[in-house]
């Protein structure tokens, strides 16, 4: 077998920890890369899955929405890619999330959460109900997280670039639920990314080590008494994994290990990946004090003739005027989540649900509110076949010919929102973004 690739110090130090199942380990590297997807509860349901049952291979035994797929069936070109239907996502690294098991109504964070697996999975657990602060220090990093939670139709998440020490000063006892998906030296990726060991020595799994932490300390601060936390990496390193929760734990004896797990590629159908769920103790019954004094964002009255526009919009294109919680900053509007926190002084990417922009007489709906909509909240919506040519040309940027009322139309694959047209004498407009298109 050719394990050419791995650093040695790396191979030494699996064998002294695995012992007699270091050679299987070993030889797990001789596998392809088993691929993924999970399945979005927000707007998928049973049809989908039986619509994509040709591609997936099985389901992932510790995931509610996972499914194992054909590599070559290349669900990333599918129009339910597209429309948000489902993620792809590595099978191990659905279940720190599964572990976590929000309840709608939470007030969750995900402190290191880019490119969104983990976000995108904890809204699917919260079914529009609570908040998500979705954080990711790294700027352009940050996007890519941003682009999708709008993929993927989500209308409860603040999406934050901030690093955890000044979101620990705005947001102390604050969350019920915090994912810690912590950056790491990244060795269950190995088999999957060999570019991945070039940057890997010991040297950086203990300052990887430290960094985690730090993060946890941090994560620590903003946990309600009574809340759960779940630490997760993609590395096989004691040190980055066991030895940081242990210490982690003699740090704040208040918290507890609920559960621990870790997934081998050579015992199960994914990467690596470990998972510790922790607890913090409420003895002293502080939870619901700690509930009682969350900071929310106070909104401004927009007056109506700012509004005009928009107003205007809502009332001919939805069957819900969306009129409250309404955040204008300069031309852009969005609606916040209902007991949106106040975060005044953050560098905030996303304020919740991006409605739209208001241009010069005129409302341009936005493709986050195209993908957070069903055909049920609009009055004029026009569905395509994903087996048609009808849905590639609608991907492709082209114009749809139809006989519809003029106006904003929201175009559907197979009834999940897919994007915006615009209705006009027959033909409705491509109103796709054109960064999005397939070539």
């Amino acid at each position: 077998m050719d394990t050419s690739f791995l650093p040695i110090d790396f191979i030494n130090r699996m064998e002294q920890d695995l012992g007699p199942d270091f050679h299987a380990f070993l030889r797990s590297y001789e596998e392809n890369k088993i691929s993924a997807l999970r399945f979005n509860p927000i707007k998928a349901d049973d049809k989908a899955v039986d619509k994509m049952a040709s591609v997936l291979t099985g389901k992932v035994d510790w995931s509610k929405n996972g499914y194992y797929y054909d590599e070559e069936s290349r669900p990333g070109l599918h129009p339910y890619h597209a429309a948000g239907v489902y993620y792809i996502q590595d099978a191990s690294a659905q279940l720190p999330v599964e572990m976590l098991a929000p309840v709608p109504g939470d007030y969750c964070l995900d402190l290191c959460a880019a490119p969104g697996g983990k976000s995108t999975q904890i809204a699917g657990y919260l079914k529009g109900e609570g908040i998500l602060v979705s954080n990711e220090p790294i700027k352009n990093r940050a996007k890519i997280l941003s682009e999708n939670v709008e993929r993927l139709g989500i209308k409860n998440c603040i999406v934050t670039s901030e690093y955890p020490d000044k979101l620990s000063e705005v947001f102390t006892e604050y969350f019920d639920r915090i994912m810690v998906d912590a950056p790491c030296s990244g060795e269950g990726m190995f088999r999957k990314n060999h570019d991945a060991c070039t940057e890997w020595s010991l040297e950086s799994v203990e300052m990887c080590a430290a960094r985690q932490a730090e993060i946890l300390d941090r994560a620590y601060e903003m946990l309600i008494p009574g809340g759960r936390m779940c630490y997760s990496t993609c590395t096989f390193a004691k040190l980055e994994d066991e030895e940081v929760v242990a210490s982690f734990i003699s740090r704040h004896p208040d918290m507890s290990l609920i559960e621990e797990r870790r997934l081998w590629p050579h015992e199960v159908k994914g990467e690596g990946h470990y998972a510790a769920l922790l607890e913090k103790a409420d003895s002293d019954g502080r939870a619901e004090e700690c509930r009682a004094c969350r900071h929310t964002y106070e909104t401004k009255k927009i007056s109506d003739k700012l509004l005009n526009d928009y107003l205007i919009f809502a009332k001919d294109t939805l069957v819900e005027s969306l009129r409250d919680r309404l955040l204008l900053l300069g031309d852009l509007l969005y609606r916040l989540p209902e007991g949106c926190p106040d975060f005044n002084g953050l560098h905030v990417l996303r304020g919740g649900l991006f409605l739209g922009t208001l241009k010069k007489n005129r409302f341009e709906p936005s493709h986050a509110l195209a993908l957070a909509l069903t055909k049920e909240d609009v009055k004029n919506s026009f569905n395509l076949s994903s087996d048609s040519q009808d849905i590639q040309n609608y991907l492709r940027g082209q114009s749809i010919m139809a006989d519809v009322q003029d106006g904003w139309t929201l175009i559907t694959v197979d009834g999940y929102s897919v994007g915006w047209g615009k209705a006009v004498k027959g033909q409705i407009k491509n109103h796709y973004p054109k960064g999005l298109r397939l070539l």
